[in-house]
Order: C-alpha cells, then sequence, then structure tokens
C-alpha cells in the first residue's frame, strides 16, 4: 500500500467521531503497511479543533500520534501558492507538503470535493473514507 496524505478534516471527522466511516478506515489501516504523512499545519489544526471542543492533548495524540509530520518553511509557502487551482490556503498548503513527497508515492485522503478535484489534477490518487458514511454528505 502507498503512503497516505490525509487532510486535517479526515482525522477531525474521526477525532470528534462525526464519521463511522472514517473511524472505520483509520482502523483499518492498523493492518496495512503504510506511513500516514501530514503538514504540520495539519497537525496545529487537529490540536486547536481538539482543544476548543474541550478535548485532552492525549484524545487528539490517539490520532496525531499516527502520522510522519513534514516541516514548514518558505519554499514550500511558494510552492502551495504556484499550485494553480482554486483552493484555501491551507489546503494549497497541505497539496504542496504532498508532492514534495510526489504522486506517485504517496495518496491524498480528503473529503473536500475542491481539495480532491485539484489533488487529481495534479496526478494524485484520492481516497474519500467518509463518501461510504450516508450521516455526512462530502463539502465543497
Amino acid at each position: 500500500m502507498r503512503d497516505l496524505y490525509v487532510d486535517s478534516s479526515v482525522v477531525l471527522r474521526a477525532l470528534l467521531g462525526q464519521s463511522p466511516a472514517t473511524v472505520a478506515w483509520f482502523r483499518s489501516l492498523a493492518d496495512k503497511t503504510c506511513t500516514l504523512v501530514a503538514s504540520r499545519l495539519g497537525l496545529l489544526e487537529v490540536r486547536r479543533v481538539a482543544f476548543n471542543a474541550g478535548l485532552s492533548r492525549a484524545e487528539a495524540a490517539e490520532y496525531t500520534g499516527l502520522f510522519a509530520y513534514m516541516k514548514i518553511d518558505d519554499r514550500l509557502i511558494d510552492e502551495a501558492d504556484a499550485i494553480a487551482h482554486p483552493l484555501k490556503a491551507a489546503d494549497s498548503l497541505h497539496l504542496a507538503t504532498a508532492l514534495r513527497f510526489g504522486t506517485d508515492d504517496v495518496d491524498i485522503v480528503t473529503h473536500d470535493l475542491r481539495m480532491a478535484t485539484a489533488a487529481r489534477g495534479l496526478g494524485f490518487q484520492v481516497i474519500d473514507p467518509v463518501t461510504d458514511d450516508p450521516h455526512h454528505a462530502a463539502v465543497a
């Protein structure tokens, strides 16, 4: 199995108990040999939302501890700015980070339609663990 760049919103759906399908997807990875990767921005996003929701750092670490994180530097910001797709700043930074791993080595995991479209346009395979959850529609 290829490595997986997981969007922070996917992590948050599992952590906050908003998507049984996403929780099950994370559990299914226990038997797989892949690395979960993310930007340090994703770590911050998950920790802040978890804190604001009243969750402890330890509760957040049940998911954040699964990842290898890439540092953000000025070059990465420039690479994110150069992505020629209509994206929010954070999403462009996530995709720029994933591009550093390479489209042949990592798949993108997101439920965000705009991010998924941009990722496919950049040559990534996209996985959406939320699509099997009838309680949550994908967001634009």
